[in-house]
């Protein structure tokens, strides 16, 4: 244990991160089969979900949290959006039980994807989230997609700017702001010929965009037990256990 004042010596930290991820692969090793077959929402669901949400925010948003938090404005905006293009993507993939492989071969079952352009866009256009920002709706509930802002040049001059050339592309830029970040729903402006992407608003809707997946897992119908089949192949998947459709039905190709 350190003291006041002095660091974590660096092999306690290794550790303590180490152990953190066999507690975790521990944890679902222990409830999956406990949840196999049975989709009705249970403290065992919990115990999932609660997991799920422990990593992202140990991962991801506390880390991320701790930059926003320094108010350095020394270009650390682009370290948040291409972790928030990685958020997003996963959460994207969590809804639709896909699984990422960097080659796609024929046989291979439905759920396995190797070009996230659709799934991320669909993603953008259909998030409540992104409402206002890749997509509007009028009073009767119709849909205008890409409006005000269009979600596959985000997708192509964000995300895979970022992902494959560490920079943003054409008119998009990422940007701090002023406003009150934590209520703000629209994280997209125009200034001129630049579209600012404001990445501390981003931050908070993410967040909030977990809740909603979260909540919606805890649904007792039908669309909650479909998300659940969904969210264990994806915890599987995500703690390397092989495919078992036999075994383990959220596996079955559908």
């Amino acid at each position: 244990m350190s003291s006041v004042g002095v660091s974590t010596p660096w092999p306690v930290f290794i550790n303590n991160f180490m152990d953190k991820e066999l507690e975790e692969i521990e944890t679902w090793n222990n409830l999956r089969p406990l949840l196999n077959n049975t989709y009705n929402y249970s403290d065992n669901w919990e115990k999932a979900t609660k997991l799920f949400q422990t990593r992202l925010n140990r991962k991801f948003f506390k880390p991320l949290q701790s930059i926003i938090d320094k108010r350095l404005l020394e270009g650390e905006g682009f370290t948040i959006v291409t972790v928030q293009c990685a958020i997003i993507e996963s959460l994207a993939s969590f809804r639709t039980g896909q699984i990422f492989a960097h080659k796609k071969v024929k046989g291979q079952p439905n759920y396995i994807y190797n070009e996230s352009r659709k799934m991320f866009v669909d993603f953008l256009h259909t998030s409540s989230i992104f409402k206002d920002n890749f997509y509007q709706e009028d009073v009767a509930g119709n849909k205008t997609k890409d409006s005000p802002f269009n979600a596959d040049d985000f997708y192509t001059k964000v995300r895979c700017g970022l992902m494959h050339e560490a920079r943003t592309k054409s008119e998009w830029y990422i940007n701090a702001t002023t406003k009150k970040v934590k209520n703000e729903k629209v994280f997209i402006e125009k200034q001129g010929t630049k579209i600012k992407l404001l990445r501390t608003i981003l931050h908070y809707r993410l967040k909030e965009c977990v809740d909603i997946y979260l909540g919606d897992l805890k649904q007792t119908n039908a669309n909650g037990e479909a998300l659940r089949r969904l969210f264990a192949r994806k915890l599987d998947h995500l703690f390397d256990i092989t495919p078992d459709s036999v075994n383990y039905e959220w596996w079955n190709d559908y």
